[in-house]
């Protein structure tokens, strides 16, 4: 898993992320004026709720993002497991 740890990090936090708006969205639909993906879509240039649009844009938005958080900590964890030895 040394090479390859970048990728599972990234994986598995863009997964979870996903997963993650899928629940924000139905907690959204059921409570509306509760929802964190309303209050998200206050300050976001991208529509993120309201419509399928909006939600494949979030769903999407959500994703890469987990990616690329993913991506950057797997790298860094074997940067500084590499140091700290």
């Amino acid at each position: 898993m040394k090479g390859s740890q970048w990728k599972v990090r990234a994986f598995s936090l863009a997964t979870t992320l996903g997963i993650a708006y899928v629940f924000c969205a139905i907690f959204d639909a059921l409570f509306p004026p509760f929802g964190l993906i309303r209050w998200l879509s206050q300050a976001s240039p991208w529509p993120l709720y309201g419509s399928p649009a909006g939600f494949l844009t979030g769903f999407v938005t959500f994703t890469a993002a987990g990616f690329v958080l993913g991506a950057i900590h797997g790298l860094a964890w074997g940067f500084w497991n590499k140091r700290l030895k």
